[in-house]
C-alpha cells in the first residue's frame, strides 16, 4: 500500500475533497495530513506527495525529490492567472477538478470530481414542497457572476414571472452586495432579492432543500461543490457553462447549462418556473445523476485509478 502526504495551507482539506482521503484509507493507504500553517511542520518521504492548492504547490518543489510522485490539485480561478498556470506544469501529475480545468492546464491532469461529506445523507433527506426561490451559495466574488441577478430578475418581472433570489453567502456591508442592491433598485426588482448570510450547513441545507432552482452564473468555477449540494436536495441546477460542475448538469438536462449573460439565464429560469411538472421531473433527474456520478463507490474507483497512474 502506499504512502500519501496530503499538504494544505489550512488545517483541513477543501470540503469537496475529504473524501478522497477517506477513499485512500478505505482502500488501505497510509495518509497524512500536512498543513503549511503548523510551526515546525515535518514532511517524509514517501510514495505520493500531493499538495492542495497554489502556496502548497509552490512549497512541493522543495519536497518532489522524498516522493515518487507528486501530484497538485487544481480547483482555485487563480489558475486562470499565467505564472499560477505555469506552477501547474511542474508536478508530476494533476488532480484536476473537472474537464473544464484539465483543458486549462498542460500536464497529465486526471480528473475526480470533488464530492460533500454528506452526500448520502443529502440523498436520502425527504423531499419537502418547493418555493419560488432562485438560490445560490458561496463567495461574493466578482468571478461568481452575482452582478448579473438584478438585470435577471428584471427580465422575469418583465415576463410576469414571480421568484425570490436567495443569495447566501454574503453580507449587507460587502463591496459586491452593495452594487447587487444597487443595481436592484435601479431596476425595480429589489424584493426580488435577499442576502443571507453564512450559515452552519445543517441550517444551509435546510433552506436549500425549499428552493426550486439552483443559479450559478459564474464566470469560471473551476467546479461548484454547492450545485451538487443542491441537486442532491431536489434543487434544479441552472449554471453558466464556465462552471465545472456542469459535467453533472448535462446528465440532467444539456438546457440548464447557459452562457453567462443575464437574457440566457432568464430564459431558461422563466421555463422552469411556469412548468411546474417540468421542475419535478428534472428535481428527481437531479438528485439520480448525483447519485450516479458522485457516490463514494465512485470515488473509491476514481481513486483507485489515480494511485495506480502514479506509482
Amino acid at each position: 500500500m502506499a504512502k500519501i502526504i496530503y499538504v494544505v495551507f489550512k488545517e483541513r482539506p477543501h470540503i469537496g475533497h475529504i473524501a478522497w482521503l477517506r477513499a485512500m484509507r478505505a482502500l488501505g493507504h497510509e495518509v497524512k495530513l500536512a498543513s503549511l500553517q503548523r510551526p515546525g511542520m515535518l514532511i517524509n518521504h514517501g510514495d505520493i506527495l500531493i499538495t492542495e492548492g497554489v502556496r502548497p504547490t509552490a512549497f512541493g518543489i522543495t519536497q518532489r525529490l522524498s516522493f515518487r510522485c507528486w501530484t497538485a490539485v487544481a480547483n482555485s480561478p487563480s489558475i486562470l492567472k499565467p505564472a499560477v498556470n505555469l506552477l501547474y506544469k511542474l508536478p508530476d501529475k494533476v488532480l484536476g477538478v473537472s474537464e473544464l480545468v484539465a483543458k486549462l492546464i498542460d500536464n497529465d491532469v486526471f480528473i475526480i470530481h470533488p464530492v460533500p461529506p454528506e452526500i448520502d445523507k443529502l440523498l436520502e433527506a425527504k423531499l419537502v414542497e418547493k418555493r419560488p426561490w432562485v438560490c445560490f451559495v458561496g463567495a461574493f466574488i466578482p468571478i461568481k457572476g452575482l452582478h448579473l441577478v438584478p438585470d435577471v430578475a428584471h427580465r422575469l418581472r418583465g415576463e410576469g414571472v414571480r421568484a425570490i433570489f436567495m443569495l447566501i453567502g454574503g453580507t449587507e456591508e460587502g463591496r459586491l452586495t452593495r452594487l447587487i442592491l444597487r443595481k436592484a433598485e435601479t431596476f425595480g426588482v429589489r424584493e426580488y432579492i435577499k442576502i443571507v448570510k453564512p450559515l452552519p450547513r445543517a441550517e444551509l441545507f435546510n433552506l436549500l432543500r425549499k428552493c426550486s432552482v439552483y443559479l450559478q452564473p459564474s464566470l469560471f468555477d473551476a467546479f461548484s461543490i454547492s450545485v451538487v449540494e443542491a441537486m442532491a436536495l431536489g434543487v434544479v441546477p441552472v449554471v453558466a457553462k464556465y462552471v465545472g460542475a456542469a459535467e453533472v448538469v448535462k446528465e440532467v438536462d444539456q438546457s440548464l447549462i447557459r452562457e453567462p449573460m443575464s437574457e440566457s439565464l432568464a430564459d431558461a429560469l422563466k421555463t422552469l418556473l411556469e412548468d411546474p411538472p417540468l421542475l419535478r421531473e428534472l428535481s428527481g433527474r437531479s438528485r439520480e445523476a448525483v447519485r450516479e456520478t458522485l457516490s463514494f463507490k465512485s470515488v473509491l474507483n476514481d481513486i483507485e485509478a489515480f494511485i495506480k497512474s502514479c506509482i
